[in-house]
């Protein structure tokens, strides 16, 4: 592949990015709740990881700790993430979905896969699961090993 193709490709990726915040925005449910792209990405790792340490979600997620600290602060205003000190070794806190936290999740997984088969509904059955595989391998090149 020549640097142009790079180019759209990277392009590509994020346009799809932007149109699937823009179609959440849209989302009566997603209004209504005042939820961002940011927590619902919090959300869904935590939703698969739980428990785990902020930092540990820092490093997984790829989100520097300030950063991740201002988004955890949010949900937990919000009623979603609880923090409960780890019982042995008082420094370290782990971060849990609360009963909201865990609707929202599944909310959120539910939404997620409505809007991703929409935007898949052009690609071929079989191109869809060729996409996935490219998509997983590549998010695995960069150290996405938590999908």
């Amino acid at each position: 592949m020549n640097e142009k193709q790079y180019v759209q490709i990277n392009q590509s990726l994020f346009s799809l990015a932007h149109a699937y915040e823009a179609r959440m925005l849209k989302d009566a449910k997603a209004r209504a709740s005042d939820i961002r792209l940011s927590d619902c990405a919090v959300i869904m790792v935590l939703g698969q990881l739980q428990p785990i340490s902020a930092s540990q979600l820092s490093k997984r997620m790829f989100i520097n700790p300030g950063t991740i600290s201002l988004y955890l602060q949010r949900l937990e205003n919000r009623g979603f993430v609880v923090r409960e000190r780890d019982k042995k070794n008082r420094r370290l806190w782990w971060l849990t979905l609360t009963d909201p936290g865990r609707d929202a999740y599944a909310a959120i997984v539910q939404g997620t896969a409505q809007y991703t088969r929409d935007f898949l509904s052009p690609l071929l059955p079989a191109e869809q699961v060729t996409l996935h595989k490219l998509l997983l391998k590549a998010s695995h090149g960069l150290g996405f090993d938590w999908q």
